[in-house]
């Protein structure tokens, strides 16, 4: 099966994109703490200390049975670029699974409907939660997404709504894939609108 492509941040006509700060150190605390769990399963740290004492042990008896703590420290510190040097080598990559960073907050689709665009939602599994959204639902997302007052995952599936709604009732004139697109947008602009409105509905 081939891969799918990487998406790029999507970025708004206007360059809008939310700031709250408290929310933003938060997101980082996690991703942070999953890229050093990362490290953690790698065994790379046990490894190196576990390296680092047979190398010292190593460097005290050669200095004591050759009499020369110059030439031990010599040897001692060679052998630990050779096997800094190998261990980079042959370490496998981080597994880092971009889902899970954020499960303490519900995942990537619990973050309020701004974060569509938000570079640092893109980095703690955002792009990982998108994948199956066409394209043209995530773009009419981006579109809503500052006046949206529910969840990203709310939003996905208001304009999911909005786009079964036109294919079955075939409202406008226009038939095209760009007339039906128009027609989604029109229609879920105006359940946004009602959302804003009345927040009680916006998770509904």
């Amino acid at each position: 099966m081939s891969k799918q492509p990487e998406r790029a941040i999507p970025v708004r006509v206007d360059r809008w994109k939310p700031e709250n700060p408290l929310l933003d150190s938060v997101i980082n605390k996690y991703v942070d703490e999953a890229r050093r769990d990362a490290c953690d399963t790698t065994g790379s740290t046990g490894t190196l200390t576990g390296g680092a004492l047979v190398l010292i042990a190593f460097g005290v008896v050669l200095a004591a049975g050759s009499g020369n703590p110059i030439l031990a420290i010599v040897v001692v510190v060679t052998l630990a670029v050779l096997g800094l040097a190998f261990t980079g080598v042959q370490s496998p990559p981080l597994k880092l699974d971009a889902l899970q960073i954020l499960e303490p907050m519900g995942g990537p689709g619990n973050l309020p409907a701004g974060y569509l665009v938000h570079p640092l939602a893109w980095k703690a599994g955002m792009p990982e939660y998108l994948v199956g959204v066409p394209d043209r639902r995530l773009r009419i997302a981006v579109h809503l997404c500052r006046m949206h007052p529910g969840a990203v995952t709310d939003l996905l599936r208001l304009v999911e709504r909005a786009e079964k709604h036109v294919a079955e009732s075939k409202p406008g004139k226009d038939f095209s894939p760009e007339g039906r697109q128009a027609e989604v947008l029109r229609l879920a602009t105006k359940m946004v609108e009602h959302q804003v409105r009345n927040p009680v509905l916006a998770r509904r």
